[in-house]
């Protein structure tokens, strides 16, 4: 790693890192201000009357414990999404855009290998996607212990947002690779982020019915599994670290693949 790079491209990544998590912030206050009795039996009563739409979200179950309210409305879609959108752009910043406008031949130029730049450019977006899991973490503690004190158990939450980070993980890993490996610069900008929406858009579709239901074990998504992480569920952690590890191995084939590649500049 280079410590420059990191940190010149650090600074250009903050802008979208910041919007992300100020948007995923305020969905998290929102999730966990809805948890009360009463707004529970009206949700109660939309999820009765379309059940399909809200099991395509992840939304089928409300949960009896304040986690698992925040993981049914706010873990099944909102952070699988939101942060995948993160990671699109700054895919898209790192790798793609320098290839894209040439400036990637100045990185070369520079008296270090190809794999400590790209390392880098790895080390910038684990950066980001640790900032937005901290950023997540922290509001989250906050607003439960100010709109719900005692309600939230801080080690659960934490555990289960280290899973989702092991998501995160696992998201970017591909949109990495693709991005990395790929020669074409549309392709390489949008291939990864197209299989990770066809994972999302997958699960959704497993919620829909049950002659569907078969998809949910269709995709590296029915790992992840933050409710059985937060209690200790072997299975459940097991998935999380298969997600986190394969996201590690994602971003050194990348990183590798990268590093062989026949650039023309």
């Amino acid at each position: 790693m280079t410590l420059p790079l990191f940190k010149r491209e650090l600074r250009s990544c903050l802008f979208p890192t910041a919007i992300i998590a100020a948007v995923v912030a305020l969905y998290a206050g929102v999730i966990i201000g809805m948890y009360d009795p009463a707004l529970g039996e009206s949700l109660a009563l939309m999820r009765d009357a379309m059940p399909e739409l809200f099991a395509a979200f992840g939304m089928a179950d409300q949960g009896t414990t304040l986690l698992e309210f925040m993981v049914n409305y706010l873990y099944g879609f909102l952070l699988v999404a939101l942060p995948l959108v993160l990671v699109a752009v700054l895919t898209s910043r790192l790798v793609v855009r320098h290839i894209e406008r040439g400036s990637i031949s100045y990185l070369l130029a520079q008296p270090v290998s190809r794999t400590r730049l790209m390392l880098s450019q790895t080390g910038v977006l684990v950066f980001c996607l640790v900032l937005l899991a901290a950023v997540l973490t922290v509001f989250e503690l906050a607003c439960a212990h100010a709109m719900f004190p005692g309600e939230l158990d801080a080690s659960d939450l934490i555990v289960a947002n280290a899973a989702t980070f092991c998501l995160w993980l696992f998201l970017s890993g591909v949109c990495w690779a693709g991005a990395c490996a790929l020669s074409n610069v549309s392709a390489a900008r949008w291939a990864g982020v197209a299989l990770c929406a066809l994972f999302v858009l997958v699960q959704m579709l497993s919620g829909v019915g049950d002659e569907l239901s078969w998809l949910a074990d269709a995709t590296p998504l029915a790992l992840f599994d933050p409710l059985g992480v937060a209690s200790g569920g072997m299975g459940a952690l097991a998935g999380a670290t298969v997600l986190g590890v394969s996201g590690a191995v994602l971003f050194a084939l990348g990183t590798i693949a990268f590093a062989r590649r026949d650039l023309s500049v």
